[in-house]
């Protein structure tokens, strides 16, 4: 039970600084042309509200293969953290840009940090007997 509430917590925490990255804490270029880090923005936003809102249900359930599945869906998308700025909606191209220089490596770490943690949980749910 306790991991269920320290990977809740993680998944919910992880989510919010998704979206908090590229909006407030590292905010990408503002200009009044939509560049590719415009785009990012919008598509981390959602995808941090996926993590955010997967966390949630994760606190509510019991069922292991459930929290199985919804951490692998978390692993999943650690890796669209990482690849919508580096090759699905990319950055600008200068590489002295706030985007380039502050956002794109927070979102590396953070996608970083939630490959860890569902892993983590994916091991650890893998290992344990056939607790509900």
């Amino acid at each position: 039970m306790k991991n269920r509430i320290i990977f809740a917590a993680a998944f919910i925490l992880l989510g919010l600084l998704v979206i908090l990255a590229p909006t407030v804490l590292f905010p990408v270029c503002e200009s009044e042309m939509k560049m590719a880090c415009f785009f990012t923005k919008k598509a981390e936003i959602g995808v941090g509200l996926v993590i955010a809102a997967l966390g949630v249900i994760y606190f509510f359930l019991k069922n292991k293969d459930i929290r199985l599945g919804i951490s692998i869906a978390e692993l999943l998308n650690a890796g669209l953290v990482l690849a919508l700025p580096a090759k699905l909606t990319g950055l600008c191209k200068m590489s002295d840009m706030a985007c380039r220089v502050k956002t794109y490596p927070a979102l590396i770490v953070l996608s970083v940090l939630l490959l860890v943690a569902a892993a983590a949980d994916i091991f650890l749910l893998a290992r344990s007997g056939n607790e509900k």
